[in-house]
């Protein structure tokens, strides 16, 4: 059976109310951290990526490159991140992160882990698994969706 418009729209207010939870979780950690949530999402990315040219970064995050720039100046600036020239495009920039990077967003995944386990305290790991699996699902669809 196919799913109906109630069942999309009730999948609409849990993905809402998961990224005003996700919004607020960030903003605490920035907080904490005192790094813009953007900034430390990008180091995230950079970190599970490798090193990456500004404009795929953007790509990837549906942002525009000047967004990336300002965020990578940001962490650039903390020592979290450095720049080098593209060797086959001197006019590219690549991002990498630097050992205080990593060290910095090791301390924020482990908050993050530490929160996100205290809040599913009576998950199993089962349901952590189809929780992901789901939500892994989800998010390849909709990426795809928007990449048309």
């Amino acid at each position: 059976m196919r799913p109906t418009s109630e069942d999309y729209i009730g999948l609409l207010r849990q993905v809402r109310a998961l990224m005003e939870i996700q919004h607020a979780a960030t903003m605490r950690s920035w907080e904490e951290t005192r790094l813009q949530p953007g900034a430390g999402k990008l180091l995230a990315e950079l970190a599970y990526r490798g090193e990456s040219r500004v404009s795929d970064l953007a790509e990837q995050r549906f942002v525009d490159a000047s967004v990336v720039s300002r965020q990578a100046a940001q962490l650039e600036k903390l020592g979290l991140i450095e720049r080098r020239r593209a060797p086959e495009d001197r006019r590219a920039a690549l991002l990498r992160m630097t050992a205080e990077g990593e060290k910095v967003l090791e301390q924020w995944r482990q908050r993050q882990v530490e929160a996100m386990a205290e809040a599913l305290a009576d998950w199993d790991a089962e349901a952590v698994a189809a929780a992901t699996e789901h939500l892994a699902r989800f998010n390849t669809a909709f990426r795809a969706r928007l990449s048309t």
